[in-house]
């Protein structure tokens, strides 16, 4: 690993990201974290330094419904410290792990991308049209946006020309938008909860998909009743069947179509 950690300090320094400095009261130890590919992302435990002091930027993150609605040298630097067995660097960018950093980079994307037709969620885009011609003009506009502010894709993360996609949980297609096979799956296969937090993971994760449930409020109520307060927990007949009527639902055909 040390290796490794290595040769991603050295190509973070060669490409400018982080620059190396002498002496900082804000460093922060670095958390490698291996991606899906292999390749390391070098990370700052910031959350013993920068986060407690800075003042987080609170831009709000699309809701999951609007998106899928859509569809049909600066003195902050020295908070960006990271010790490593090297010495000490700051990052000349927005480094991962920053409190602000997703609300920062929201708002930026979508004040790139605001007259253009893609969904904007963090790093996710989705450019869609009615027709090929339409998409393929809509992603040239994006995709050139992205190029005349010096931003860069990465390809093998990237899906183009598709009738088919899944896009934070829910598949997209030309007959309207379901939830993820996956995701019912775990649904699906969740035991019934023995406690409040098993019932609130549960409910989180059912919520989710909510919006293709009919009568949601109803066939949850029993399950409610478990988390009001000063209720002591009890599992009854009421509440398995609201539990198997949960998952009966979400394996319906009912589709929202967009």
């Amino acid at each position: 690993m040390k290796d490794t950690v290595e040769a991603e300090l050295r190509r973070l320094e060669e490409a400018n990201i982080i620059s190396p400095v002498k002496h900082s009261e804000w460093a922060a130890p670095i958390v490698p974290v291996l991606k899906k590919d292999k390749s390391l992302r070098i990370c700052g435990d910031y959350k013993v330094s920068a986060n407690q002091a800075v003042e987080t930027e609170t831009y709000p993150l699309p809701r999951l419904e609007e998106l899928l609605a859509t569809l049909s040298g600066d003195v902050s630097k020295k908070y960006t410290t990271i010790n490593t067995h090297r010495g000490l660097f700051v990052y000349n960018r927005l480094p991962f792990r920053i409190s602000s950093a997703p609300s920062i980079f929201q708002r930026i994307m979508e004040n790139l991308m605001k007259d253009l037709p893609v969904v904007v969620f963090l790093d996710d885009l989705l450019v869609t049209g009615r027709t090929e011609k339409e998409h393929l003009d809509n992603l040239q506009k994006v995709l050139q946006r992205l190029q005349e502010n010096g931003l860069r894709v990465k390809h093998p993360k990237c899906e183009f020309a598709k009738t088919r996609i899944e896009y934070l949980g829910h598949v997209l297609d030309e007959h309207g938008i379901h939830p993820s096979k996956d995701k019912v799956r775990a649904i699906q296969e969740a035991p019934a909860p023995t406690n409040i937090t098993e019932l609130q993971a549960f409910l989180g994760l059912f919520n989710y998909y909510g919006r293709f449930v009919p009568q949601q409020s109803t066939v949850l109520a029993p399950l409610y009743k478990l988390l009001g307060p000063d209720v002591k927990w009890k599992w009854t007949g009421e509440q398995q069947a609201a539990f198997v009527k949960c998952k009966e639902l979400l394996t319906s055909d009912q589709v929202l179509a967009h």
